[in-house]
């Protein structure tokens, strides 16, 4: 009978888990719509493409780096609760195990989005990077303040 119970615990504490990553999740996505629920539109006037650049090529850096909690640090206090260093390196390190060290960027688009209900600007970037073994695509945005608010690799 006491395996039944042990049992019972680590499945409940399995939930738990689950449910605390569910929403970890949720939150990303949210950041997500906000930038794109409207569809991309061009890089809002409160930004300047070569200081967005900029950012989004330093957290590329700490990426290749595997500086996740500089990345993490580049963020609002939403992308820091969210996040943590040990997760970043979970969902990033098999891409940069795969595709090798990295070259260059190869590619570079613009795209920002201003919230209807709050009227919040957001600005970013997709940016190819290429490496040795293939190609990773980023999708970076900021806040008005140029805090980090999305980081998503494919």
């Amino acid at each position: 009978m006491n395996d039944v119970v042990r049992v019972n615990k680590v499945f409940e504490k399995g939930k738990i888990c689950m449910k605390k990553g569910f929403c970890k999740i949720t939150v990303l996505l949210v950041m997500l719509f906000a930038l794109t629920a409207c569809g991309a539109q061009p890089l809002p006037e409160q930004f300047e493409e070569d200081t967005v650049r900029e950012a989004a090529e330093q957290a590329i850096r700490y990426f290749n780096e595997k500086d996740y909690q500089s990345i993490i640090e580049m963020g609002n206090d939403d992308f820091q609760r969210v996040l943590t260093e040990e997760e970043f390196a979970a969902q990033s390190d098999p891409y940069l195990d795969k595709c090798g060290a990295f070259q260059e960027i190869s590619k570079t688009i613009f795209l920002g989005n201003i919230d209807e209900e709050t009227q919040a600007a957001y600005g970013g970037v997709v940016m190819v990077g290429s490496y040795e073994e293939g190609t990773i695509q980023f999708t970076i945005a900021f806040n008005e303040d140029m805090d980090l608010v999305q980081f998503i690799i494919r």
